[in-house]
């Protein structure tokens, strides 16, 4: 069986291998909530990210296609559902829609695409059924897929414990994800017990903008050291003051360096 491979498998690999390092670690920023607010951060922002060097840039169409020197030396992840807005009320359950394919996602040259999943939540159905089609299309190129798993979806129907995110992580796992993006616990500690329970790369969100600088090295560290294969965050980089340093202090902080 040794001789046996596999096209697709390798495809994936290499594509995983561009924003997970060979420390099964990785750093990602996330610049995509400008896709529903319409607001946050700045326009050429990715280029102040990319020359901090991160490990993967978690971003939208736009942003992929109208920076691509960006990504020369870094992942790209695609964000591929959204289409809808914070304009207007607040919707009272699940509206994402896909909005890109594995197909546009190969063409802008994505090494991963990445989608919402709200597991627990009433309507959890829609966006599991997202997941497997997008999972579905993803293996056929070998395109890596990471599910954004918030168990109860935002209104947090489900609460926000060890219990509920592992099993979220989980579900999110079983449909075919190959990585999870989801929040820790109150006590970091206890993302020992959602590790154990994911057998995918696990980074956790950054959330709200931390307090300071400092506090948000120090919380990449902790979240890393109770057993997360990394981070992805968004405002704790991008609002920085010094926003290359600060994906240095980032990088440094989950590698260990």
């Amino acid at each position: 069986m040794e001789h046996i491979s596999s096209a697709v498998g390798a495809g994936k690999t290499r594509r995983a291998s561009r924003f997970i390092q060979k420390d099964g670690r990785a750093f990602l920023v996330a610049i995509d909530m400008q896709l529903s607010s319409g607001e946050g951060p700045d326009l050429d922002v990715v280029e102040r990210v990319a020359e901090g060097g991160p490990d993967g840039i978690l971003v939208s169409w736009q942003i992929a296609r109208r920076y691509p020197e960006a990504f020369a030396d870094t992942g790209l992840v695609l964000r591929v559902d959204g289409a809808l807005t914070q304009m207007g009320e607040n919707a009272s359950g699940d509206v994402f829609s896909l909005m890109y394919g594995a197909e546009q996602a190969a063409m802008i040259g994505s090494d991963a695409v990445v989608l919402m999943a709200f597991p627990g939540a009433a309507d959890e159905h829609l966006s599991l059924r997202r997941l497997a089609s997008l999972v579905n299309e993803c293996e056929k190129i070998g395109m890596p897929v990471i599910a954004e798993s918030i168990p109860g979806s935002w209104a947090r129907t489900v609460p926000w414990d060890a219990e509920h995110i592992a099993r979220g992580a989980r579900v999110c796992v079983e449909i075919g994800a190959d990585a999870i993006k989801t929040m820790a616990p109150e006590n970091v500690t206890d993302l020992s017990k959602i590790v154990e329970n994911c057998e995918a790369p696990l980074f956790v969100l950054g959330g709200p903008k931390k307090g300071s600088e400092d506090e948000a090295v120090q919380y990449a560290a902790d979240v890393v050291a109770s057993g997360a294969s990394g981070i992805a965050f968004g405002r704790n980089v991008w609002g920085a003051n010094d926003v290359a340093a600060m994906v240095r202090r980032l990088h440094g902080a989950v590698h260990g360096e």
